[in-house]
């Protein structure tokens, strides 16, 4: 009923409301549930099963892994010379980049409201691209994000991934799969940050595929990264 609801669940929130019931109790139940397909585990807790189109909020996925998202982002900051112009893209893991910008030579690219407020207030050189926004996401799209994106390079960009296989990185959204590819094309390296949580997993369109980027995370799956 809650995950039916709000979509993602706790499991320090599950002890509180089933306090007559052991945390290992429901860690296990948990587990069984999402082995017979009726939810998927998640380090914080657990989420609804979604549909390939389906996308979760920004709202909610700020809250989701975010240990793990830090470190990738610190990681991530250590990539970026001084001098770059960098795309950072819509993404809650590359917004806990930004912070690492502070005081950096860089200029920033971003179709992102949120991302470009939070870098205009560290003071860092930051270019907004326009178009469409994309309310789940904060994220500029469209045809005019994409004519403004197709006449600017790159050194480096920072994708964002909803899920990553084997073969391919996806996104829910078509027109949000247009704009990173069009980034990737741009850039002389595209960088993809992805929590153990979106590997294995695949969603309704097709970015790239994995070679096209170099795809940071804290975990790897046999076969998918080098």
């Amino acid at each position: 009923m809650i995950l039916s609801i709000y979509g993602l669940v706790a499991l320090e929130n599950l002890t509180v409301l089933l306090s007559d019931t052991s945390k290992s109790t429901i860690r296990r139940d948990l587990d069984e549930l999402a082995a017979d397909g009726q939810l998927k585990r998640v380090d914080s807790g657990a989420e609804s099963i979604h549909g390939l189109k389906e996308e979760i909020a920004n709202s909610q996925k700020a809250i989701r892994n975010v240990q793990e998202k830090a470190q990738l982002a610190g990681y991530a900051a250590d990539l970026i010379k001084e001098g770059d112009v960098v795309f950072l893209e819509a993404s809650t893991t590359n917004e806990l980049l930004i912070p690492h910008l502070s005081n950096r030579q860089v200029t920033v690219v971003t179709n992102c409201i949120h991302h470009a407020v939070k870098l205009v207030d560290l003071g860092i050189s930051t270019r907004i691209i326009g178009g469409k926004v994309k309310h789940s996401t904060d994220a500029s799209i469209g045809s005019t994000a994409l004519e403004q994106i197709r006449q600017l390079n790159f050194d480096c960009a920072f994708i964002g991934a909803n899920e990553v296989d084997a073969n391919y990185f996806t996104t829910p959204d078509m027109e949000e799969a247009v704009i990173k590819r069009t980034v990737i094309a741009n850039a002389q390296k595209a960088y993809v940050l992805a929590d153990a949580s979106k590997l294995g997993q695949v969603t309704y369109a097709k970015v790239a595929e994995v070679e096209k980027v170099t795809i940071i995370t804290n975990a790897s799956e046999e076969g998918l990264l080098k």
